[in-house]
């Protein structure tokens, strides 16, 4: 709630806000504030939960507070659940600083506090995206995909560029056509008979990220058999 927010809402009277109680919660890794804010006969409470991080940087005690402090809590509280957000979400698999980011403003909270939470799961090590682009690249070999087509996967998962620079080393030893004839074998059976269904077949392993140079070798371990 913003200063303007909170003139708006006690308009022509004096308004008081203060700290009735604190509780910590969470094995200790949160903090819940008990808020009053009054004006007049008008009485509002709110609780509001910031980390034990939080709590020991701002040092809420119990008693009045300035709208400028309350407001730096409640700050703090919309950062604390974007960060108990993003842990959700990293529970049920990795992301990216930027797929995290993405994923926290699709449940509503601002770009700022979204990036904010990620960045700052990403220095407590619970992103890793070397190690996860590694573990997303695996994936893709599982899944017989072309060196293109990891690419783009990884782009799309929002991956730093700095990390995505690392692809061609990571993937330097990978027998990509031998990939192909596999992809091939196990699709398809064996190569086509007419030209016309050639091309097809081609068109498809181009968009599962293969070279032209990748599938004409491909082409070749199935003819020297």
């Amino acid at each position: 709630m913003t200063n303007e927010i909170l003139h708006e809402s006690y308009r022509g009277s004096r308004l008081s806000i203060s700290i009735r109680n604190l509780r910590v919660q969470h094995d200790g890794a949160e903090v819940l504030l008990g808020i009053v804010i009054a004006c007049g006969e008008h009485r509002e409470q709110k609780s509001l939960v910031i980390t034990t991080e939080q709590y020991c940087e701002l040092k809420p005690t119990v008693g009045p507070l300035d709208e400028e402090t309350y407001e730096r809590l409640e700050s703090a509280a919309l950062l604390c659940a974007a960060l108990r957000g993003g842990e959700s979400l990293l529970s049920f698999g990795p992301n990216s600083v930027k797929m995290l980011t993405r994923k926290l403003m699709q449940r509503g909270f601002s770009k700022e506090v979204a990036s904010a939470a990620a960045e700052k799961l990403c220095l407590s090590g619970l992103i890793n995206e070397r190690a996860d682009l590694r573990r997303e690249v695996e994936k893709g070999l599982r899944k017989l995909w072309g060196a293109k087509r990891i690419s783009a996967h990884l782009w799309s998962r929002g991956f730093d560029q700095d990390v995505i620079r690392e692809l061609p080393e990571i993937l330097e030893e990978v027998d990509f056509p031998a990939n192909c004839a596999a992809y091939i074998r196990k699709h398809y059976g064996g190569l086509p008979e007419t030209p016309e269904e050639q091309k097809k077949m081609i068109a498809a392993l181009c968009r599962y990220g293969y070279t032209l140079q990748e599938i004409k070798r491909a082409f070749a371990l199935f003819e020297k058999k």
